[in-house]
């Protein structure tokens, strides 16, 4: 039993004291589990000791002209978006859990929410990164401007490398001007449509802020559906005229009219409490008008799900269990390496992670370098993130 986070816990309360931390564990061999706000991952391995990167919280150098920013790994998500709205700019970048989540922690989840369906992932929005490595090494990863890295660009492997490849302090990020409008359609149907309906969206070359598919039972806890109907949602942000003619382009494609429309980004924020709360929450990568099949194939291995959304332009598909699904999700990924479909444990308890592994099953060639570069990070290996199965 692994257990909560609710005892001792080491809080370095700058750079120079995390690298200390983790270089005199090292040094001592002593297994480590390094956290944010503690609400993504609750637990950790028995033996491990605890720290938590929540002290390293704040903007140092913010220059709103040049929608860069440099933010402590500590950072909520919530305050730094409160910061930046102030200023006239926006992080696009809404992964899953509480507003209380830690920007560290969330890149190292690697995974985005809606929005990636235009603006890309975590690692898109990311231009550098300060990383501590498992010895205590300080390493500057990138830097604060745009077209930075010249040939294998290492921040993109620690971001959503889970803290694998080192525990990330500082970030770079590349930010947007808030958008003056923000505007929401949802349409319903079955799911055999909401299939053909997304398919039409794609072919008519609209490209919204989001686009979701969302399964009856997350689509009801959201208020954008009832008997057992799909949503089909998409959200457009910018100026008024073009928010209004890339959501008529959706409607057109979807071939009716939307039940809802919504305002502003609080049901989003909503979506992003609700698929928080899954105990387990997989990632599976499928070709975009693959969605329904590889939703399919994640029912038949997990069987009930506690939700489904599918950030439809990046075929993204993430599913929701209750737990007790290691074999399940073993028996997952190997009918989904067929289809060259990866399959990313975004959460579940320790022992489901330590059994199947956050990335689970890679190709060969790909397994045996990132094993090399955490044996190069992580030279003792104290971090305790079973990435492999």
């Amino acid at each position: 039993m692994s257990p909560a986070l609710d005892g001792a816990v080491a809080t370095p309360a700058d750079l120079a004291s995390l690298a200390a931390r983790i270089g005199d564990a090292a040094t001592r061999r002593a297994a480590l589990a390094v956290r944010g706000s503690r609400s993504w991952w609750t637990d950790a391995p028995a033996d491990a000791e605890l720290v938590t990167a929540a002290a390293l919280d704040g903007i140092s150098d913010f220059n709103p002209a040049d929608l860069v920013v440099t933010v402590g790994s500590g950072t909520p998500l919530d305050r730094l978006g409160e910061r930046l709205a102030a200023s006239g700019a926006w992080l696009p970048f809404d992964p899953p859990g509480p507003a209380s989540r830690t920007l560290g922690g969330a890149l190292a989840s690697g995974g985005g929410g809606p929005l990636a369906a235009h603006y890309g992932p975590a690692r898109d929005h990311v231009l550098g990164l300060v990383v501590v490595a498992g010895d205590g090494t300080v390493v500057r990863l990138g830097g604060r401007v745009v077209k930075n890295v010249a040939g294998f660009d290492l921040a993109k492997l620690v971001i959503g490398g889970h803290g694998a490849f080192g525990v990330i302090a500082q970030a770079h990020l590349r930010l947007r001007a808030r958008p003056r409008a923000d505007r929401s359609a949802v349409w319903t149907g079955s799911r055999a449509w909401a299939e053909r309906a997304s398919a039409a969206v794609l072919a008519a070359g609209a490209s919204p802020a989001a686009l979701e598919a969302i399964d009856p039972a997350l689509a009801a806890q959201l208020g954008w559906g009832s008997g057992g109907t799909w949503a089909l949602a998409a959200r457009a942000v910018g100026a008024d005229a073009g928010v209004a003619e890339a959501l008529d382009v959706i409607a057109r494609a979807a071939g009716s009219r939307p039940a809802v429309t919504t305002e502003g980004d609080a049901a989003w924020n909503r979506w992003r409490d609700l698929v928080g709360r899954w105990p387990v929450v997989l990632r599976v990568g499928a070709e975009p008008r693959q969605w329904n099949a590889a939703v399919a194939l994640a029912e038949r291995h997990l069987g009930r799900l506690r939700g489904a959304s599918v950030t439809v332009p990046r075929g993204t598909i993430r599913v929701g269990v209750d737990g007790g699904t290691a074999d399940a999700v073993a028996r997952l990924r190997a009918e989904a390496a067929a289809r060259r479909w990866p399959v990313t444990l975004e959460r579940a308890d320790a022992a489901t992670r330590a059994a199947v592994g956050l990335w689970g099953m890679l190709p060969p060639a790909v397994e045996r370098l990132a094993v090399a570069l955490r044996r190069v990070f992580d030279p003792m290996g104290i971090l305790t993130v079973p990435l492999l199965a």
